[in-house]
């Protein structure tokens, strides 16, 4: 029986490729069984759940409880998918009329809320000891040449992201990491609708100061931050008032990047559009 899932269903009015082709690149190269989820249902954006989380918890239960019921484990290539699932998990299991009610779902299809399926982000892959381990013995092009920042964002509940664990990552490709103040502050991109200049500075901010601490690039864990920092990227260099020459990589790129991955497709680079300067 296959392990591990992978959720995939990602927004695709923002910029997914980075992450799912680098993330469907990256498990095959390491042979991670997996399979992709056959739903409809995708992820509408962790910042909704606050909104109505009893609508995250009908979107996600099925999901949950079916790969829970066959013992398998939910795989996610961003972060707001990942939060998505984790959010929806949570609250059903700690609240029981809310666990009584998806019963009334689940029961029809012979699954129970007992059995909810864990849920990991790709980067828990990517720097756990055994990748680490296997990246070391395959290393073909070390990144000593170069300085990364990682963003972590204002939500750090995501597996792999701890900074024991990033540092040891960072150690195996031979990259100088940059850790900067604004590691962990809000993005903006929740208020690009409503308040798209303020998303901008804050955005701004964010790249600057990796920038100016001396990250050659910034390593992000979601399609919304993307979607944000590169697509927006005039428009926040504008908001800031001076060029910012820095650009977004993901966890799963620079994994497959350091052990001899050139091909851009593969790797989602032909989607951005601050064009990363590692790959000529």
């Amino acid at each position: 029986m296959t392990d591990y899932i992978i959720f995939d269903k990602m927004n695709k009015e923002l910029v997914t490729k980075p992450f799912k082709n680098a993330g469907e690149a990256f498990l095959r190269e390491f042979y991670i069984a997996n399979y992709t989820i056959d739903t409809n249902v995708s992820d509408i954006g962790a910042e909704q759940y606050l909104l109505n989380p009893k609508l995250f918890a009908k979107r996600f239960i099925v999901i949950l409880a079916q790969a829970g019921k066959n013992g398998e484990t939910i795989v996610t290539y961003d972060a707001s998918s990942y939060l998505s699932l984790i959010n929806a998990k949570n609250f059903v299991t700690n609240n029981a009329d809310i666990k009584e009610e998806m019963e009334q779902i689940l029961n029809p299809l012979e699954l129970t809320t007992d059995f909810l399926a864990d849920v990991l982000h790709i980067n828990a892959f990517i720097t756990s000891k055994d990748a680490t381990e296997r990246i070391k013995n395959h290393l073909k092009h070390p990144f000593d040449n170069f300085k990364g920042a990682f963003y972590y964002g204002a939500d750090i509940r995501i597996d792999g992201h701890s900074n024991i664990e990033l540092d040891r990552f960072f150690d195996t490709i031979k990259l100088k990491r940059v850790k900067f103040s604004r590691e962990f502050n809000p993005s903006g991109y929740e208020l690009l609708r409503y308040a798209p200049e303020i998303a901008f500075k804050m955005a701004g901010s964010i790249l600057l100061d990796a920038f100016d601490n001396g990250a050659d690039f910034l390593i992000i864990s979601d399609t919304r931050i993307f979607y944000l920092m590169d697509r927006k990227r005039k428009e926040i260099e504008s908001a800031m008032g001076r060029e910012i020459p820095i650009y977004l990589l993901t966890l799963p790129q620079v994994a497959l990047m350091a052990v001899g991955v050139t091909d851009k497709k593969t790797l989602g680079l032909n989607a951005h559009k601050i064009k990363p300067t590692l790959l000529k």
